[in-house]
């Protein structure tokens, strides 16, 4: 049987840890149609300790699911990260997968997939850039799908 584990942490130190189990658990069942329920236990574990903390205010037991939770403060506090997170990422992935789309209808996808990686960052940077300069300067105004005929 393993030993249980002891840390000393900071009121600040906890309340970061809290809101890293939040957004681990979180980035691990947001997608999910059946949750890991390890993770959920986990966090839920986690949040248990916030009991005679400066941060019991944050977390309750919530007797209907057997498990302590974040109060709406705590949730609102972390969808702010994640919802500058999801922006951040949207915009990136979105530019790299034009970009890759970009650089093999211009070169062809034999000829990309053959390029050692600093040749296709270097064959990509000017696409990239003139995507990003754009999504900076309209968003997604100018950005259309059109059909062929």
């Amino acid at each position: 049987m393993e030993a249980p584990l002891t840390i000393t942490l900071s009121d600040e130190e906890y309340r970061r840890l809290l809101m890293l189990a939040y957004l681990g658990e979180w980035m691990v069942n947001a997608i999910r149609k059946e949750p890991d329920s390890a993770y959920d236990d986990l966090a839920s574990k986690v949040y248990s300790f916030s009991k005679g903390t400066s941060a019991e205010t944050l977390f309750a037991f919530d007797g209907g699911k057997e498990e302590w939770v974040p109060s709406e403060k705590f949730e609102s506090e972390a969808h702010t990260l994640i919802d500058e997170y999801d922006d951040n990422t949207f915009w990136e992935e979105l530019t790299a997968r034009l970009t890759e789309r970009d650089l093999i209808a211009r070169n062809g996808e034999r000829v990309v997939r053959s390029m050692r990686p600093d040749q296709r960052i270097r064959a990509s940077k000017s696409i990239a850039q003139a995507y990003t300069k754009e999504f900076e300067e309209q968003g997604l105004a100018r950005l259309f799908i059109t059909e062929e005929d």
